[in-house]
């Protein structure tokens, strides 16, 4: 009888200590790694590799590159993510009017990664500088223009290419409101581990 009785308590702590080394270890499991949380903040990645993009909106003067813009996000091989730095210029809309493109200064957009395959959607919002010569000199005495304003710079951009990682990859948008030539540059790299 003692026998038994040892080998029901022997069976009974074994499960006790089974079944709380299964709970930490499920906490250990939640706590590990901020990117299978979904917080709002961080991204879901249930698995595969984690990646780092990197959007850099470029403009060339005189021949020297100038950054206007930049934004990055971490990206899932299974997931999109999205990507923004967007600066509203002057006041802002009233009673909930749409925002003018031509008020807004950056980038913003989306990636989704296909293995090795990238699709990019994104729009780059280029400053304005006041006007055009080009549009200036079109524009009639009389015609009620007081002032020369350039078009809003609002350009979208979907690209579908196959990234190396941790390589530039360069895209033209076009030119700004003075001719300046304008790319987005983007890279992924190794983000943390999942």
């Amino acid at each position: 009888m003692k026998h038994r009785l040892f080998v029901v308590a022997s069976c009974l702590f074994v499960a006790s200590l089974v079944l709380s080394l299964v709970s930490v270890g499920a906490e250990a499991a939640s706590v590990r790694s901020p990117y299978s949380a979904s917080d709002g903040e961080s991204t879901l990645c249930v698995s595969g590799p984690v990646y780092i993009i990197d959007v850099h909106v470029v403009v060339t003067i005189n021949n020297v590159e100038r950054t206007i813009s930049s934004a990055s996000s971490e990206v899932c091989s299974v997931n999109p993510a999205n990507f923004s730095d967007v600066v509203v210029q002057g006041p802002p809309p009233q009673d909930g009017a749409p925002l003018e493109v031509s008020k807004k200064v950056g980038v913003e957009g989306t990636i989704r990664l296909n293995g090795r395959t990238a699709v990019l959607e994104t729009n780059v919002y280029l400053p304005t500088r006041g006007g055009s010569s080009g549009q200036c000199a079109n524009a009639q005495p009389g015609d009620g223009g007081s002032t020369c304003k350039s078009a809003s710079l609002g350009v979208n951009l979907s690209k579908t290419w196959v990234f190396v990682r941790n390589t530039w990859r360069d895209f033209y948008v076009g030119p700004d409101d003075n001719g300046d030539p304008v790319k987005v540059r983007v890279r992924l790299s190794d983000g943390p581990v999942n």
